[in-house]
């Protein structure tokens, strides 16, 4: 049985169709970026000025003291591995490692970063990043451009969020806001002096705008809660915070997976068909066209006008449903949009696919469908308002260019 009649995961039939050549030029580093996302654990950054309480959290989510208190290190990863190690990188650009843990040893004089690797099989599915913010402002702001570069979520650690922080993170792309946490740690000690709550309802504002969500932490609380063992406290795990953020950063961790899986398969489907998950190849059919949302006719010898009119037909009732989206009273999610645009493209392919493609007017038509299933994948590539704006402007030229068509 050949590879591409065999089950395989996701990601190795992502691998065997750019190997073999499948992909248009075009998609190829889409193709190569999703595979590599596919192939390694999700990045949780951890970052924050010094002193913000970034260790301690980095240590309540790994549900263990993995990070000693002291230690000058500016970038720390927990990842899985099949014993405990460390690898230290040395700013001479030499590595050393040792078996162990961070804190069973002393830290090489020269170290700029750390990697800490623990049998863990939750650290598989994603590393947790600590990046500490030092030196001046400058400074500060090129590690931030550093770190989104690379990261998939990111927890923002702060006491206060102060003005300087807030300038900070405003350079942040939205698309990286749109998966990250403000984090105000030491919530019992800012309780306990009474300005917690007014510091929550002075930040509610900027971080409706600015991340996914704010989560004070009472860390402490909730690193005893969660290591005790057998002995550990559901009640203060819950009452400390801890459970809830873990909860939400590893609920973003299956959404960010998923969504690469669902983009890998589109693209599959799309390019390399034959490079099914299923080791038996599904029986002759005759060809379908799609009349709108699912309902589907046999193909027959119509006339080419009627297929452009079908076309045309699915077009204006999706574009109706996207308009009402988008008038509504509340706003609406890009990432919804773009999907409904994906789908919108990929539906209009196989209603003019059903059509005879000798004819002239109807290849032209058939041409720019498949021009637009493409690009709709770019736009899902770059996410954000400005892409679900794009697919929807594509979507309507489409729809103007078919009723000239249609007209002739």
């Amino acid at each position: 049985m050949s590879l591409a009649k065999t089950a395989l995961p996701i990601a190795d039939r992502l691998e065997y169709a750019l190997g073999a050549g499948k992909l248009p030029p075009h998609m190829l580093d889409w193709g190569r970026q999703l595979l590599s996302h596919l192939r390694k654990p999700v990045q949780v950054v951890i970052m924050g000025l010094p002193g913000s309480g970034k260790s301690t959290l980095v240590n309540m989510l790994a549900g263990e003291q993995v990070i000693p208190r002291k230690k000058s290190i500016p970038v720390i990863e927990i990842a899985g591995g099949p014993e405990p190690r460390v690898i230290f990188e040395i700013e001479d650009g030499s590595m050393e490692r040792r078996p162990g843990t961070l804190g069973e040893g002393p830290i090489p004089d020269g170290t700029i970063r750390a990697r800490q690797e623990l049998p863990d099989s939750d650290l598989k599915r994603q590393n947790f990043v600590e990046v500490d913010l030092t030196g001046n402002f400058g400074y500060q702001k090129s590690i931030v451009n550093w770190v989104v570069q690379w990261a998939d979520i990111v927890l923002w650690c702060t006491r206060e969020f102060d003005d300087a922080e807030q300038e900070l993170w405003a350079s942040v792309p939205d698309e990286i806001k749109d998966r990250s946490f403000l984090v105000l740690t030491m919530a019992d000690q800012q309780m306990m002096r009474g300005t917690l709550v007014d510091r929550i309802n002075a930040l509610e504002d900027l971080v409706a705008e600015e991340f996914l969500g704010l989560y004070p932490i009472a860390t402490i609380q909730a690193i005893a809660a969660r290591s005790a063992g057998a002995a550990a406290d559901p009640r203060l795990w819950k009452s400390s915070g801890g459970k809830e953020l873990l909860d939400s950063v590893l609920r973003q961790v299956e959404i960010g997976r998923a969504a690469d899986m669902d983009r890998a398969d589109m693209l599959l489907s799309r390019f390399a068909p034959e490079i099914a998950p299923m080791p038996v190849a599904p029986e002759p059919r005759r060809k379908t066209r799609v009349l709108d949302d699912g309902a589907k006719a046999q193909n027959s010898d119509r006339p080419p006008s009627d297929h452009l009119s079908d076309a045309l037909d699915l077009l204006q009732s999706r574009a109706d449903v996207l308009f009402a989206t988008l008038s509504g009273e509340s706003e609406p999610d890009p990432n919804a949009v773009l999907a409904r645009c994906v789908e919108t493209a990929n539906a209009l392919m196989d209603v003019l696919n059903g059509a005879d493609p000798d004819n002239p007017t109807v290849r032209e038509a058939q041409e720019d469908a498949e021009e637009s299933a493409e690009m709709m994948l770019l736009f899902q590539l770059e996410k954000g308002e400005d892409a679900a704006a794009d697919a929807v402007t594509l979507l309507l030229q489409l729809k103007k260019e078919l009723a000239q068509r249609a007209d002739q």
